[in-house]
């Protein structure tokens, strides 16, 4: 007995050492101890009943890896000027104002913010729920822009083309109806994904997402590391089993998913929001590259984007990440992903890191993705205003006419810039309710069209 753990530790430090300036590691027992005292745990962690234990230092109770705090940091310049408890908004309750700072902080749950102009500069920031300027927050659906700025970026560096049909990076797509359909449509969630494989009983996100199939099935995120790793009857470290049985790669799932589900639309025609499209552009980066998803942010965008701190992504027990929600993030560098797309993609230095027609697509849109928005998703009802394009959404607001675009997690992680301004809000929250019109309503338009009016007058 005593040999074989001996034996397993060796190969967890095999499994999970350096390489390069990514380091892969196992999770905290402590950290997880501590959220089992409430009741949390790797198991459950993203429940949104338990999001504001769970969503500071997520990589902690994970299998993770580690990307570099960079060398070449974009300097941080707090210079002021915005107080949000000074500005009021209507109350709910008539005749009533509420200060924007009580929005933010207690009915939206916000657990951090910051808002900065395009020079880079820190006009406001604020860190609450026991969070603090080098906290990782989980990212949640933020993620995926991250990842197709990843996307971008491989094909200028010719790895990649976003006209490729998906089959020449997705073998387990071959002799299936997806196997021609072109990456962009997967980058503009409108290449006819809609059902999915059947989720575990009881799963919480099942029915999130047109009709009852969710945003992403159960066993997705679960062979990807996303609720933990456990070791099987021979020994091995794999996934939690889940509806599609002992999965123990991506690969598996692919096939699995193959298998059994069709495109519901022709490509193009209707969008609607499903993680694995992100998934499929995660694995085109990683088996045209070589690299795994967090050595490819840290070579080709993490370090030379000017981000200040160490950002982490979930693993499993081959160093596979979901690409559509396993990076944690502080704030502040939330906030320098937006600050890189209102300056054209260029780093602090004038260096090109982000391709500039990549940014002009999310900004314009194009009629493909304006007429795709309103087909099946419920988010047209909450906003019709917007459109998805390249794993952002652009919003116009339907009064007075300002328009962003964002990245946009779950809980409340949203990194938002002003098309007129070229100011920046990044914001990480834990709302106890998955996306929605209450969501929407708090974050979009009570607090960062907000913020950007104010700034504008």
């Amino acid at each position: 007995m005593k040999k074989s753990i001996i034996a397993l530790s060796l190969a967890l430090t095999a499994a999970f050492g350096a390489n390069a300036t990514v380091t892969y590691h196992e999770p905290n027992a402590q950290m997880e101890a501590n959220l089992n005292a409430y009741g949390a745990g790797v198991g459950n962690w993203e429940e949104a009943r338990l999001t504001q234990f769970t969503m500071a230092d997520s990589h902690l109770y994970h299998h993770h890896a580690v990307i570099s705090a960079p060398v070449d940091k974009m300097p941080m310049k707090v210079v002021g000027g915005l107080d949000v408890s000074s500005i009021y908004i209507d109350d709910v309750v008539p005749g009533k104002k509420i200060s924007l700072y009580d929005v933010m902080r207690d009915r939206a749950s916000i657990q951090n913010y910051v808002v900065m102009n395009k020079k880079g500069e820190i006009l406001a920031e604020d860190y609450w729920n026991g969070t603090d300027k080098e906290t990782k927050n989980h990212l949640m659906s933020a993620h995926k822009s991250f990842t197709s700025m990843a996307l971008f970026i491989a094909q200028e560096k010719g790895m990649l083309k976003l006209t490729d049909p998906v089959g020449k990076y997705i073998p387990e797509f071959k002799g299936t109806k997806w196997e021609s359909i072109p990456l962009q449509n997967f980058a503009d969630m409108n290449a006819g994904i809609i059902d999915l494989p059947a989720n575990r009983e009881g799963y919480h996100w099942g029915d999130f997402g047109a009709g009852t199939s969710g945003s992403w099935d159960s066993s997705m995120p679960s062979v990807v590391g996303y609720n933990g790793l456990v070791i099987n009857k021979e020994g091995k470290l794999v996934p939690k089993p889940d509806a599609l049985g002992d999965l123990e790669t991506f690969s598996d799932y692919l096939k699995a998913f193959a298998a059994q589900i069709e495109p519901k639309f022709e490509p193009g025609f209707a969008y609607e929001y499903k993680d694995l499209n992100t998934e499929v552009l995660g694995t085109a980066i990683v088996r045209s590259s070589g690299l795994t998803l967090a050595e490819f942010f840290d070579k080709y965008l993490w370090s030379k984007g000017g981000f200040n701190s160490e950002a982490t992504l979930y693993v499993n027990q081959v160093q596979e990440s979901a690409a559509s929600g396993s990076m944690n993030a502080t704030v502040r560098d939330f906030a320098i992903g937006s600050w890189l797309m209102v300056n054209g993609g260029k780093n602090y230095k004038g260096d090109q890191v982000i391709p500039k027609a990549y940014i002009e697509q999310i900004v314009n849109g194009d009629e493909v993705v304006k007429e795709a928005w309103d087909k099946v998703s419920y988010e047209h009802g909450i906003f019709p205003t917007a459109f998805y394009k390249n794993q952002w959404r652009t919003a116009t607001h339907p009064v007075t006419g300002r328009t962003v675009s964002t990245m946009i997690g779950v809980n409340g992680q949203y990194s938002a810039f002003d098309h007129k301004t070229g100011n920046i809000v990044a914001i990480t929250g834990a709302y106890r309710q998955p996306s929605g019109l209450q969501m929407v309503s708090l974050y979009m338009l009570d607090t960062i069209f907000t913020i950007f009016d104010h700034l504008d007058k």
